[in-house]
């Protein structure tokens, strides 16, 4: 299994929600076309998404996340209900958890959402739900980040709170690619019967004629459960276990990974700029000279930060592994993890680069040469992939998310000369 390639999509279009009287809704998440392709999302489960009341429609708020990038379909109710579904707002940084907290509260006092940012009314739910478990009646909604691997994600759960379970939902074809992954991965894990970790149980893998995808999955999580915000024990013994179980002759050594890495460098869809060209040659020359040092060795979580994993009776809980794959240089997980965890304070993108050294060498034992080669391919998998997701305007080339951190960082790591000659 590799990783899965990054697919250039077009921005999503969706028609516009309809007020009564034929009259379109605009400005805030209304004026999103993000949010508008995630309500054709909710349609192909069967669901109608109105901005006015319709008959056997129930009003749900709408909340912005991060920078109006995504945004959160809540139940006003019931209020059990209204609780549960925070467990799909999962901040990281102090003054976001105290936030959702005061959410939680109000929550539980029968007081409205706090700051909704629009409000949808929608139907259709406990037929759909249904669909996926008999218990399920209610539902929650993420639209995912604003991008082109933006998906739905539904939280099923029934009349009391309880969580079911969760459903994605996209009509991208790339998006459909890492579903598909995703849904590969969890019956390759539930077949090795990892010891150190749940994994989620696939229940549903279903493609429609409207071309809508859909990946549901069952959950072991309550609303009262949050992500893990530091790295627990448990998180290296799952990451241990996961390199030794899923270990394999195919995977591909650090000459492969190089290869890979060159391969993306030339497939990119928009061209790099002068200044991104050299700080790639020097770092894939640099290691180069002992590939051996990143080298894979088992299978990758992709995408493994705080806010995908959480403890549950003791063991940990790790979901969302789209991005799983085994083209990932060692210690991928653990160095991603570890910078998510850096991101939740103020932030100097060359101290985080420093720090994280530091820990690879000091606290997980790895040797100088070792932590370096492996934190700047680390650099490298990343700035590919975001670079991957950039679009151009009139033949300009844009900058990326991630692309201050991901400069600054491999900037220092080369300082003193080429990575490992």
């Amino acid at each position: 299994m590799t990783q899965p390639a990054t697919v250039r999509t077009p921005t999503p279009r969706a028609a516009p929600l309809r007020r009564s009287g034929g009259q379109a809704a605009t400005g805030g998440c209304f004026g999103d076309v993000h949010f508008l392709a995630a309500v054709r999302e909710m349609e192909a489960l069967g669901l109608r998404v109105t901005a006015a009341p319709h008959p056997g429609s129930c009003p749900f708020d709408v909340l912005a996340g991060r920078g109006r990038l995504r945004w959160f379909v809540v139940p006003t109710g019931p209020r059990a209900v209204r609780l549960a579904s925070l467990a799909l707002i999962q901040p990281l940084r102090p003054a976001a958890r105290l936030f959702k907290r005061a959410m939680a509260i109000a929550a539980e006092l029968g007081l409205p959402h706090l700051w909704p940012n629009g409000r949808v009314h929608i139907s259709g739910i406990r037929r759909a739900a249904r669909g996926f478990d008999a218990a399920a009646s209610q539902a929650a909604f993420l639209t995912g980040t604003a991008g082109p691997h933006r998906k739905l994600t539904v939280q099923w759960m029934d009349a009391r709170g309880g969580i079911r379970g969760y459903a994605k939902v996209s009509r991208t074809p790339a998006v459909q690619a890492l579903l598909a992954n995703e849904g590969s991965v969890l019956d390759q894990l539930h077949g090795i019967g990892l010891h150190s970790a749940v994994v989620p149980r696939v229940w549903l893998r279903e493609f429609r004629e409207d071309g809508a995808a859909i990946l549901a999955t069952d959950t072991v999580r309550t609303p009262r459960q949050p992500c893990c915000t530091r790295l627990h024990a448990s998180h290296l013994v799952f990451l241990e276990e996961l390199a030794a179980r899923t270990a394999s002759p195919s995977m591909p050594d650090g000459n492969g990974l190089l290869r890979d890495l060159h391969a993306q460098l030339a497939c990119l869809p928009v061209p790099l700029t002068e200044a991104w060209r050299q700080r790639f040659d020097l770092a894939l020359e640099g290691l180069a000279f002992a590939p051996d040092l990143i080298a894979p060795h088992g299978l990758a979580h992709g995408d493994f930060t705080p806010v995908n994993t959480f403890l549950y009776r003791g063991r940990l809980c790790v979901f969302d592994w789209e991005y799983a794959g085994y083209a990932y240089p060692a210690d991928y997980d653990l160095i991603r993890f570890l910078l998510a965890l850096r991101g939740t304070r103020r932030r100097n993108h060359v101290d985080d680069c420093h720090a994280i050294e530091s820990a690879l060498i000091r606290n997980f034992r790895r040797p100088p040469a070792a932590a370096r080669a492996r934190l700047t391919a680390y650099l490298c998998v990343q700035a590919l992939m975001l670079a991957g997701r950039r679009t151009s305007a009139d033949g300009m080339v844009s900058t990326w998310e991630g692309e201050q951190a991901a400069s600054s960082m491999l900037d220092a790591l080369a300082v003193h000369g080429r990575v490992l000659r």
